[in-house]
């Protein structure tokens, strides 16, 4: 913000308020670039006379509030915007799609924001052995998860168990590992849910090789680190009574395999 052509340790100290007042000046920028757009599309008119276009913008919220502070400001600004306008007005994908239907199906390609717009910032010679272990583990999870389901005591063991599985699925750990910024972070903390992981799943082995009672305690220590996610258990009830389509997922052995898709 203070200088794109500056190394950190000369950019200015954070200014709140200098920040808002630039989300406002990018909030009319960005309206008046729609308004252009709207402009050239009104003078493409469709053979019926009719308009609609829509410009889709989507938002990484995720970084509203730890890398662009000021990010909601800027959406209400935008909108604030939006009241002084009549060529451009906010909706919906659904909206949108209810009143102008589609008249043809597009198949999209596989992509990401990433470098190179593919997958290579998360799987990766750096990268490929976080993969090699967090598929066997999530094998393993489901395989122990409708058993455990049935088992009071086991129920929070399992729910722990897929607290680390999705916090070791998380994709800023490969991302930061290719990086390189905070390698040996990223590092340390996926091997260590992974771990935590492993642990869980041992007293939920099938066939009663499990030892239940020696990863309760456990569990609840992790719950207590890793509060994320209290209702987690009815959506591992609902993936496995999903319906999966025929090959979908298919491990080596030829055996269903649920993956996590990449946001």
């Amino acid at each position: 913000m203070t200088g794109n052509g500056v190394d950190l340790g000369e950019k200015q100290a954070y200014d709140p308020a200098a920040a808002r007042g630039r989300a406002a000046d990018h909030a009319t920028h960005f309206v008046q670039l729609l308004r252009r757009i709207a402009l050239t599309d009104s003078q493409e008119l469709s053979e019926d006379g009719e308009t609609g276009d829509v410009v889709v913008s989507p938002f990484d919220t995720e970084l509203f509030g730890h890398w662009w502070f000021e990010g909601p400001d800027f959406l209400g600004e935008v909108y604030r915007r939006f009241a002084d306008t009549s060529d451009v007005q906010p909706t919906t994908a659904s909206s949108h799609l209810r009143d102008r239907p589609p008249s043809t199906t597009l198949e999209l390609a596989a992509g990401s924001w990433g470098a190179n717009g593919d997958y290579s910032m998360w799987l990766n010679d750096e990268t490929v052995w976080t993969w090699q272990r967090l598929w066997p583990l999530e094998h393993a999870f489901w395989e122990a998860a409708p058993a455990a389901l049935r088992v009071p005591a086991a129920r929070p063991v399992l729910a722990q168990a897929a607290r680390e599985l999705l916090i070791a699925q998380g994709s800023d750990w490969q991302f930061s590992i290719s990086t390189g910024e905070v390698a040996d972070y990223a590092t340390r903390r996926f091997n260590q849910h992974c771990d935590d992981l492993e642990r869980l799943l041992a007293g939920l082995a099938e066939g009663g090789g499990g030892d239940l009672e020696s990863a309760s305690a456990p569990a609840e220590e992790l719950r207590r680190r890793d509060d994320v996610f209290p209702d987690i258990l009815p959506h591992v009830e609902a993936a496995l009574a999903s319906p999966r389509p025929r090959g979908a997922g298919k491990g080596k052995k030829g055996r269903a395999r649920r993956t996590r898709a990449k946001k």
